[in-house]
């Protein structure tokens, strides 16, 4: 998690952060969904080595590892909303990644940080355009899998600019 920049070691928090929580969610998913979570659950948590792998990255090229992070995190969320339907809330994170995109980067880096601003509004607009992963959630379990999200991205939300400012 170390790193001699201090930026990239803030970023390297924040990706053992998420990699540390990504187990956690298909527990969350179980615990609300029960039996009608079905084949989604396992398939939410293959971000981890992802994010476990940014500090390695950043050891080697310190640009290239927040890069990583900012990318991994819009993919994930990419991923997991498709997986589980626009219902579900989980583009709601797209808020806490461009948080990510504008804040891992200085002033110098804006075409990196231009390129990862970006991505989460085009992952965004895929997603209108892609059938989604069939889903069978009653109103409630959506409801409930909203308010989730919902309050993980306040979280996240706050926890971004805070770790980043810390640099």
């Amino acid at each position: 998690m170390h790193h001699q920049d201090r930026l990239t070691q803030a970023c390297n928090k924040i990706a053992l952060l998420l990699a540390s929580n990504t187990p956690f969610y298909p527990l969350y998913l179980w615990f609300i969904l029960g039996r009608d979570a079905g084949p989604w659950l396992p398939l939410t948590a293959l971000s981890l080595p992802f994010f476990a792998a940014t500090p390695f990255i950043a050891r080697h090229n310190s640009l290239a590892g927040r890069a990583w992070l900012c990318a991994c995190a819009s993919l994930n969320t990419a991923w997991v909303t498709w997986l589980l339907g626009p219902q579900a809330g989980v583009a709601l994170f797209f808020l806490p990644c461009l948080v990510l995109a504008v804040l891992a980067f200085r002033a110098t880096e804006s075409p990196p940080r231009a390129l990862l601003t970006a991505l989460p509004f085009a992952l965004y607009l895929s997603l209108l355009w892609l059938p989604h992963a069939p889903t069978a959630f009653t109103p409630a379990e959506f409801a409930s899998l909203c308010k989730l999200n919902a309050v993980s991205v306040a979280l996240l939300s706050v926890v971004l600019p805070y770790l980043l400012s810390l640099r």
